[in-house]
């Protein structure tokens, strides 16, 4: 079924079609039935149709060579005609299409849009990305300005409507005859000015289409900010060379870079490489693109300007033990004035260290290890004497100590015995006392009792006598000696008793 030769079908008009298709054509247009084609479909059709599907669009020009464009879905009927469908180009909501006319002009349109390549208006379409600006970041742009006086003369060109932008981007001029060709006005009725304006972040820019972004190209490191090759601060003991860096959008924020001064020369003729990494902070941008186009390349000339004068003023010697203040402003007076002057701020420049020759190197390493032998041997010497003289100190202190010691424990001794002595003292007069007081009050006690008795008696006496006793006679019975033992023997017989008494 593949044909070479001229293949006669018959349509519902019952007229024959003659088309020259090729084996290859005919073979890849069975096969790409169900895809969208695009500006690679271009056919010369005798006689024939063809059917534009939903989502396409074609141009086609007649034997007179007027061109028409048909966007499907449409079926079109074709005599003698060339036909070709166009590409299609989309923009999402991050992304504006560059649509450059044949007449020179070009117009930015802003997605989410679509739009298909007429190739008699337009010479290109692009799909670029819009330019997406963080907190800290920003965009310089340039507008031009420009005034056309065109003289009203017969077939003047007239401006076809288009849709504008988010960014009112203005439509591309085209004939009556929508050719895309347009007349270009004199040089001399053309006045243009420029302008520069800073858009900062956040914000999602798309520039006009009589815009441009300005392009920076300053010194840095070879492939610095590529994947695996390290940050855009650049590396340790890197070199920066000229049109490393190139970026459109500036970052506002505080950064930082590695800085390597070479080849810095000493009062004593030594050449070392101080290597630093220097912090600084973007405050003005209108004054650093007056000022300068490179303001990276100004930092490091100032640095290595500063670096060489603060070498040039010491020994190596001297330069080693002074490297701390290469960590203070106060040593780069020269950068810290230019960027000032370029709109930078210095906010800190931290000292990384040096490196040297390999034979001076070697050198200050030897006469390092000779200084910290000597430093270790005169400290052994002086750990030892210290060592002695605090092992004698220890000794005359373990010495007075013992001597504070015994002193103490005698006078606690003595302190002791003269507390039990007097606490004896104490005791012995709070016993005396407290005996003598029991005595006193066993004394008034038997007093106290005796004279109760007596008053007793005399009681007893008086009420005796009241009664009409005889006082005399019973105090003198009262008063005899009483036997010790009463004993009372009852018998009905007379009894012979004998009693013995005890001596």
């Amino acid at each position: 079924k593949i044909l070479s030769t001229p293949v006669f079908r018959a349509h519902h008009r019952g007229a024959a079609v003659c088309e020259h298709l090729s084996s290859h054509e005919y073979s890849m247009g069975r096969s790409n039935k169900a895809t969208f084609r695009d500006g690679n479909y271009y056919r010369h059709v005798k006689m024939g149709k063809r059917t534009v599907k939903e989502g396409e669009c074609a141009a086609v020009w007649t034997p007179n060579g007027k061109r028409q464009v048909i966007e499907g879905p449409r079926l079109i009927r074709l005599w003698w005609s060339h036909v070709r469908f166009l590409n299609r180009s989309v923009a999402n909501q991050d992304e504006y299409l560059v649509i450059k006319f044949r007449n020179g002009d070009c117009e930015h349109r802003r997605g989410p849009c679509a739009i298909f390549l007429d190739p008699c208006v337009h010479e290109s379409i692009e799909c670029l990305k819009a330019y997406k600006l963080g907190a800290n970041e920003a965009l310089v742009v340039y507008r031009e300005n420009s005034s056309d006086y065109l003289e009203k003369t017969a077939g003047s060109i007239t401006k076809a409507d288009a849709s504008a932008t988010a960014d009112a981007t203005t439509a591309a001029p085209i004939t009556s005859t929508a050719t895309g060709l347009t007349q270009e006005s004199p040089p001399s009725c053309r006045r243009t000015s420029v302008g520069r304006r800073i858009v900062n972040g956040p914000a999602v820019y798309v520039p006009r289409h009589d815009e441009w972004v300005h392009s920076f190209s300053w010194h840095g490191t070879p492939s610095a900010g590529k994947p695996g090759k390290g940050s855009k601060t650049g590396q340790p003991d890197d070199n920066k060379v000229p049109h490393a860096t190139n970026f459109q959008i500036l970052r506002q924020m505080p950064d930082q870079m590695y800085c390597t001064v070479r080849d810095v020369r000493t009062k004593d003729d030594a050449q070392i490489a101080v290597h630093l990494m220097m912090f600084y902070e973007l405050t003005d941008i209108e004054l650093m693109l007056d000022s300068t186009n490179d303001p990276i390349g100004d930092f490091i000339n100032a640095a290595s300007a500063d670096v060489m004068t603060f070498g040039a003023s010491n020994t190596y010697e001297s330069l080693l033990e002074r490297t701390e203040q290469l960590s203070e402003l106060a040593s780069f007076p020269t950068t810290v004035a230019r960027m000032a002057s370029v709109g930078y701020k210095l906010v800190n420049v931290a000292y990384r260290g040096y490196s040297t020759s390999a034979k001076l190197q070697e050198m200050h390493d030897e006469a390092i290890a000779q200084r910290t032998k000597l430093r270790l041997q005169s400290a052994t010497a002086r750990v030892e004497q210290a060592e002695q003289s605090m092992l004698l100190k220890a000794k005359e202190e373990r010495a007075e100590g013992e001597r504070a010691l015994e002193t103490a424990a005698a006078q606690h001794k003595l302190t002791v015995d003269a507390a039990e002595m007097e606490q004896r003292r104490k005791q012995a007069d709070a016993d005396h006392a407290q005996r003598l007081r029991h005595e006193k009050e066993v004394a008034e006690a038997e007093l106290l009792i005796t004279k109760e008795r007596n008053d007793e008696e005399i009681r007893r006496a008086t009420s005796l006598a009241q009664l009409g006793v005889d006082l005399t006679k019973l105090l003198c019975v009262t008063a005899d000696r009483q036997p010790n033992q009463h004993v009372r023997i009852d018998s009905a017989t007379p009894t012979n008793v004998h009693l013995e008494v005890a001596k």
